[in-house]
């Protein structure tokens, strides 16, 4: 990828984050903005991202089965070493909870928009399948986590686990669009189009969600959780990828997919979970503005260095 497609894919990413982060602080949009822009489009607008697209989805393509092999299979093997990991390191249990997810969740939205810039929709539709599991094993693992180590707000009782699962709304949605692809539905106009307007809605509002919802950064929390938890993220994994995609001889493209699938920090909701099932929520809220603006860096410096990668 040459600079220019760098330039192109990154820097809209960026000032969408941007202007979003200082309308929030310059009071254009208030908290209750950011928290309705937020719930709309994780129970909304994304799922329906994920069922169209998983409805369509060709899953012939041995190619595209092998990156979703690879990035479920690393999504579990970071997941249990970063859960040993955080466990045994003296963190208490919030807290470990919530590093464990900046380690691990993903910030989906920003994984479509540098897809979309790069390869246009053949990258999003390539990315659905893989997505669509790292979305499950992820939610399954920080849901687990925080049922077990999590301490739930004084007066609530900690949620039912398989009811947190089977209600996830972007769970729901992968397991819809896979239910339904079989199928090969052909919708009626009105409803492809409705389909087609959220899934469009889903990459803008969803980088706008990510930018409000970052905090100033206060200088609370544990240091280590947050810069551990960023560098598993942000190097640790996409290093891994390239790894096992430069092994099993991955198509140069699926392999720039699936590092950028990797390569992104964690995700605003991290924030939302952890506050509804016990975590330590203001410092899930460092680790995830922490790792977004070290993400401007680290992603620059994959696509950078891609060229000498492959």
């Amino acid at each position: 990828m040459s600079a220019s497609v760098v330039v192109s894919a990154l820097f809209p990413v960026m000032l969408v984050i941007l202007l979003a982060f200082l309308a929030r602080r310059v009071g254009l949009v208030s908290d209750a903005h950011v928290a309705g822009v937020e719930r709309v489009t994780y129970v909304v607008f994304f799922p329906a991202l994920l069922f169209s697209n998983l409805a369509s989805a060709d899953f012939e393509d041995p190619a595209v089965w092998t990156l979703a092999l690879l990035l479920a299979g690393l999504q579990l093997l970071m997941g249990f070493a970063s859960w040993v990991l955080f466990i045994r390191s003296g963190l208490d249990g919030p807290s470990a909870t919530s590093a464990f997810q900046g380690a691990n969740r993903f910030n989906s939205y920003v994984v479509l928009a540098l897809i979309f810039a790069v390869y246009g929709t053949d990258g999003v539709q390539a990315i659905t399948v893989p997505l669509a599991l790292m979305i499950i094993i992820v939610n399954i693992f920080c849901v687990t986590m925080l049922a077990r180590h999590g301490t739930p707000p004084e007066g609530t009782a900690a949620p039912s686990l398989w009811r947190s699962l089977a209600t996830n709304p972007l769970i729901v949605a992968c397991l819809l669009g896979l239910l339904v692809n079989p199928l090969r539905l052909d919708w009626p106009g009105p409803v492809d189009t409705v389909l087609d307007w959220f899934s469009t809605s889903a990459i803008a509002l969803g980088l706008f969600a990510v930018g409000a919802g970052l905090t100033p950064i206060s200088g609370k929390g544990s240091l280590f959780a947050i810069f551990m938890a960023s560098g598993i993220k942000l190097l640790v994994k996409p290093a891994a990828f390239l790894a096992l995609a430069l092994l099993v001889a991955l198509p140069i493209d699926l392999a720039a997919i699936g590092l950028m699938a990797t390569m992104v920090p964690s995700a605003t909701s991290s924030y939302i979970l952890a506050r509804q099932l016990g975590g330590n929520a203001p410092l899930m809220a460092q680790i995830v503005t922490v790792g977004t603006m070290l993400s401007a860096l680290t992603v620059t410096g994959w696509f950078v260095l891609w060229p000498f990668l492959t």
